[in-house]
């Protein structure tokens, strides 16, 4: 049997320990977040890498997600703006008196009503990696803030909207292009 110093013991240990650091880190704990963003932007003119990245980054389940789990944490991100375009949708209507205005507003209500049951949607066809009826429903999603927009601009007006839309329909863009690498 052959005898070990303590400093080969601790050396060993510390060797063994880094390895087994490496190894589960580098199965388990992959931090696709930056390439699935190079890649995303690198695919649609739609899509600025750092918005990407710090999105995604937000959430702290993202850093050891697979791309299945980082399209569901987007998706995520996604009916959250849209939701919260609603609630401020909602203020504007209670302090507007605009009747214009306001049609334009119950106009984007619904649409992005129907954009967040839409993204639930999403997220559900993710978990059952149905990435094809994801693929449809997230376009249908990413169509709200357009369609918001075009409401107000047809009737000559200038949306109050116009901030929240282009980050709802930056971070849409984001699931679409991870929906469609998870295919």
């Amino acid at each position: 049997m052959m005898k070990l110093s303590t400093s080969s013991l601790v050396s060993l240990t510390f060797s063994s320990l880094l390895v087994l650091f490496l190894f589960s880190h580098g199965v388990n704990g992959a931090d696709i977040i930056e390439p699935t963003c190079n890649k995303a932007a690198k695919s649609s003119p739609n899509i600025k890498y750092h918005y990407c990245l710090n999105s995604l980054k937000a959430n702290p389940k993202s850093r050891n997600a697979d791309i299945q789990q980082l399209g569901i944490i987007s998706a995520e991100l996604a009916k959250s703006k849209a939701n919260s375009i609603r609630i401020v949708i909602k203020r504007l209507l209670g302090t507007n008196k605009n009747r214009v205005d306001n049609k334009c507003l119950q106009d984007c209500l619904k649409i992005y009503a129907n954009a967040a049951e839409d993204l639930m949607e999403v997220i559900t066809d993710f978990n059952a990696k149905d990435y094809f009826e994801a693929n449809i429903q997230m376009s249908a999603a990413m169509d709200a803030s357009t369609n918001c927009e075009d409401g107000f601009k047809q009737m000559g007006l200038v949306s109050p909207l116009t901030k929240m839309n282009d980050r709802y329909f930056q971070t849409t863009a984001i699931t679409l292009a991870i929906t469609n690498m998870a295919r």
